[in-house]
């Protein structure tokens, strides 16, 4: 695998020299270990460690803080919302059709809940903290009924970071680092890029027209400590998180998850909807992770589990192959094309 894993290396150095991308981080591992990683920029290859905003990588990771409490008994997948949160009542979509009452932890892990995700003219215009964004998914009014649709949604992962604090008993960013970051020994992965560890990358892409705000730009974002999409971490974090997940929650005889809650979140929950818009197409998504090897075009086995972000990130787990692959980037939407170039060529390297 070596000697052909090397080209996909070359392959992303490339993607930096010919500008197609600015900052880029590319690891490989297995269930043995680690097997490859490096990470480029403008002036050449990295020499130290940079966080990079994961974005909506951060799904999977919020994904399981809900299920280590299901494992415990503490929640119900498929309980009322409201059971964990008194003031959550969005309106229904018309009179007469269901409502809040409807809704579960099940729905906002699928994006089938109906609640939206805030407009950027909102954000601009308001510049909202995340207690105006948690009272805002918790009184909207839903696009349809729950569980006809999906809609992907990252503000509605606010219910779920503030469920992990009033039913587990721990702040949200303190369940992740107790429970997560620190059995796995992912030191470098927080919602703060300021925290001690590698230095954040700059952001590109949409951010680029802040200019010489930028900073500021990057501090409101960092403000709204987004559990839908705000974590910064480094390849080989996300690579020990991936590995556990291939050994089906375990990494180095520490356990954050049972193997039968780690297939619960596996398996495609959403084959009975389409996604919202047209023309129709199946979501294929599980409990905070996505399916890619059941989409048209990727390498990936059926089995495989992954999850992309909008700053080019992709995080792909393939139990038949015995593989991830963590892709980074740190360019506000820009798209799959470069992660896919180089996930394709990892897969190129398998015997």
């Amino acid at each position: 695998m070596m000697p052909r894993l090397a080209a996909a290396f070359r392959l992303v150095e490339a993607q930096v020299t010919s500008g197609q991308v600015r900052f880029v981080s590319l690891a490989v591992g297995r269930r043995e270990g680690p097997v490859w990683s490096a990470a480029y920029g403008p002036d050449g290859p990295l020499t130290q460690d940079r966080r990079f905003l994961v974005a909506s990588i951060t799904k999977p990771v919020t994904a399981t803080a809900v299920l280590q409490l299901v494992e415990d008994g503490r929640i119900v997948l498929t309980a009322p919302l409201r059971d964990y949160l008194p003031e959550f009542q969005p309106l229904p979509p018309e009179a007469g059709m269901p409502g809040a009452d409807a809704i579960t932890t099940w729905h906002i892990l699928t994006h089938t809940s109906g609640l939206t995700d805030a407009g950027q003219e909102f954000l601009e215009a308001r510049r909202p903290t995340p207690s105006v964004l948690f009272d805002r998914v918790c009184t909207q009014r839903l696009a349809f009924a729950p569980g006809t649709q999906y809609q992907y949604a990252s503000d509605s992962f606010y219910l779920l970071a503030e469920i992990v604090r009033r039913v587990g008993g721990l702040d949200y960013v303190d369940h992740l680092r107790e429970r997560i970051f620190d059995p796995l020994r992912m030191s470098a992965t927080t919602l703060d890029p300021a925290q001690p560890g590698p230095a954040p990358l700059p952001l590109g892409g949409y951010f680029d027209r802040y200019g010489a705000l930028l900073d500021e730009a990057t501090r409101y974002f960092v403000s709204l400590a987004m559990p839908g999409g705000g974590l910064w971490s480094t390849a080989d974090d996300l690579v020990r998180f991936g590995r556990a997940m291939l050994q089906g929650g375990s990494l180095d005889g520490d356990r954050i998850l049972g193997r039968p809650f780690v297939e619960l979140m596996t398996r495609e929950h959403t084959t009975d909807v389409f996604e919202t818009g047209t023309p129709p197409r199946r979501p294929h998504y599980g409990l905070g992770w996505t399916l890619p090897g059941r989409a048209d075009g990727s390498p990936a086995d059926r089995s495989a589990f992954g999850h992309a972000g909008a700053t080019g990130t992709a995080l792909i787990v393939d139990p038949r192959w015995d593989l991830v692959v963590v892709y980074l980037r740190n360019e506000w939407d820009g798209g799959s094309v470069a992660a896919d170039e180089a996930i394709q060529a990892v897969y190129g390297a398998l015997d």
